[in-house]
């Protein structure tokens, strides 16, 4: 097998990278949820300020049989690369994954990336760590350690407005001193600022295991960019906001819907400020924003949402909304010498 970069405006090419990362991600899953062609193209060509995507194909014949990508953070977490490789199913167990792993490792290497992260999507009735499953084994194998285990959920839409009413209304007296507000798309100039530094924060609010990541810097150029990406992928975000009675953006949840895999709605970020916990404003962000959504959407679909296995909190707010587990992804980390 001979690995060449992936020209993403080769549509021949891009094509036959997508065929088989989908073929390989979907593979035994019934809960899998790739991204769709355009989705990849979007992201492979837009000009992102906080990330720089890196796509490989690996070829026999002339055919892709293996394929992968390196995430490079370009604002924080300089020292971290995140790789994930795919191998076609027909074509697994031949060293061709081991192949786009070690040109991934150096690609990050060359990078100046001292630390690589990867993940695999396992069984919900396997251990949090994936043991014994062959994606997660093959990690192990090759020097990676297991950080932490996240639960996958799903939720039938449309979900039950009853429901989702009752919840508003028994959460509303905790939170009468704060103002919701939604917007569609692109975040409104007057809180772009406050909420970007919200949404920065996420990766360090969230549990991420022993690799702890540093706090985003989502200023207006990588917002915007970020931005132009997305409509171009074809995918709208719904978001709710909460705000404190100073003006202060204080918690977020967001929804997204995609054009192009329309049995899919992907629950997003949702994070509440730490100052302002306890006021149930995470689970009122976040049932005002699903009924929002059903209001506008209609039609059945999966609501797909993933949280850390030990995230106590915010899994007792997607069970009281109706989720239900359906798979694990576990997440590792390598350090590279």
């Amino acid at each position: 097998m001979h690995i060449d970069p992936l020209d993403a405006t080769d549509e021949e090419a891009l094509q036959a990278w997508h065929a088989t990362y989908l073929a390989a991600d979907t593979a035994g899953r019934a809960h899998a949820t790739p991204w769709m062609l355009p989705e990849m193209r979007a992201d492979f060509l837009g000009e992102r300020t906080g990330e720089r995507v890196l796509p490989f194909a690996g070829y026999v014949d002339r055919q892709v049989v293996s394929c992968g990508l390196v995430e490079l953070h370009l604002k924080e977490d300089l020292d971290v690369a995140d790789v994930m490789a795919w191998t076609d199913p027909d074509r697994r167990g031949l060293g061709y994954g081991s192949a786009m792993l070690e040109r991934l490792t150096g690609t990050a290497r060359d990078a100046g990336r001292t630390t690589l992260t990867s993940e695999v999507a396992v069984p919900l009735d396997g251990p949090a760590d994936g043991a014994g499953h062959p994606d997660a084994d093959f990690l192990v194998a090759r020097g990676f350690t297991f950080d932490i285990g996240d639960v996958v959920r799903v939720l039938d839409l449309p979900a039950d407005e009853e429901r989702l009413r009752r919840l508003v209304e028994d959460a509303a007296p905790y939170h009468s001193d704060y103002t919701l507000r939604r917007f569609l798309g692109p975040v409104p100039d007057d809180i772009l600022e406050p909420f970007g530094e919200l949404i920065g924060s996420l990766m360090t609010e969230a549990p991420t295991g022993e690799l702890k990541r540093d706090v985003e810097i989502m200023d207006e150029e990588r917002i915007r960019a970020d931005e132009r990406v997305f409509e171009a992928s074809g995918r709208t975000k719904y978001t709710t906001v909460a705000m404190a009675a100073n003006g202060d953006v204080v918690a977020y949840s967001e929804l997204v819907v995609p054009r192009h895999d329309p049995q899919h709605v992907y629950q997003w970020g949702t994070l509440v400020r730490p100052d302002h916990r306890g006021h149930r404003l995470g689970l009122a962000t976040k049932a005002h924003n699903l009924l929002w959504l059903q209001d506008e959407v209609h039609g059945p679909a999966s609501l797909v949402t993933m949280n850390a296995e030990v995230n106590a909190q915010m899994i007792s707010v997607n069970e009281a909304l109706g989720f239900r587990a359906v798979e694990r992804l576990a997440e590792f980390h390598k350090r590279l010498a």
